[in-house]
């Protein structure tokens, strides 16, 4: 028999029960096992953070890259085909009604105009014809063409679709 009071470390006096210690080992091993798989799913779900972030990064560095090597390119055939503008200049006047000049393209292809500008003034209407009068809308080939507009100055500014920029005076 027991005199004094022995109190186990459970907080339970007496012998132990068996069968509680055995709950609370199964609840340890449990515990610890929930603690190990929780932290395999944090390794997991930080690893697809990384993995997806990493991803957008890349694809967007990817996008840019493609992006500028094709600017690079538009840029590298642009001034090619500039290049290959070249007009000659073979008379410019001051007409009562407005300008014209008489050109002639001696590049290789013909040449398209984006504008049409009389001392650096926007043409909003010209017109472009042959020598025998003949209506075209670009400049061909080592054919002559007379570009007129109905504002008067004392130069005339052509633009090319590819940016080349002509100025020519009239007299």
């Amino acid at each position: 028999m027991l005199t004094k009071r022995e109190y186990n470390s459970d907080g339970t006096h007496g012998r132990k029960n068996p069968r509680s210690s055995a709950l609370n080992l199964l609840y340890f091993i449990i515990m610890m096992q929930r603690r190990a798989i929780s932290e395999i799913y944090s390794t997991i779900m930080m690893f697809a953070v990384a993995l997806t972030i990493a991803g957008v990064v890349i694809a967007a560095s990817s996008n840019q890259f493609n992006n500028q090597q094709q600017s690079a390119y538009q840029m590298l055939d642009s001034s090619q085909k500039r290049m290959s503008e070249s007009i000659s200049f073979v008379t410019g006047r001051d007409t009562g009604t407005g300008s014209e000049v008489e050109l002639v393209n001696f590049g290789l292809a013909n040449i398209n105009l984006d504008r049409v500008m009389v001392d650096a003034v926007r043409q909003q209407s010209y017109t472009m014809a042959f020598v025998n009068g003949t209506q075209t809308q670009f400049l061909p080939v080592k054919e002559p063409v007379i570009i007129s507009t109905g504002t008067s100055g004392a130069k005339m500014q052509i633009v090319t679709t590819y940016g080349s920029i002509f100025e020519f005076p009239l007299q």
